[in-house]
């Protein structure tokens, strides 16, 4: 099954619309997390990455959020 890998970044270190990044590539997604824990949470954990795996009927909300994506590609 499809997946996307999310990466979170803690709610009170960032306005709301800036605390989640989609990655194909999970690579992609830890490098990420790892750089913020780094840069960000000096030795805490302040992002961390979820799979979510794609269903074959997606709700109204994930297309709002793909299209969105696809837009600032």
């Amino acid at each position: 099954m499809a997946s996307v890998c999310v990466v979170v970044l803690d709610p009170d270190l960032a306005p709301r619309d800036q605390t989640a990044w989609a990655f194909t590539s999970e690579d992609d997604a830890v490098a990420v997390a790892r750089f913020l824990n780094t840069r960000l949470g000096r030795g805490d954990q302040v992002a961390w990455v979820e799979v979510v795996p794609l269903a074959r009927k997606l709700n109204q909300k994930v297309l709002r959020y793909l299209d969105y994506v696809t837009e600032l590609d």
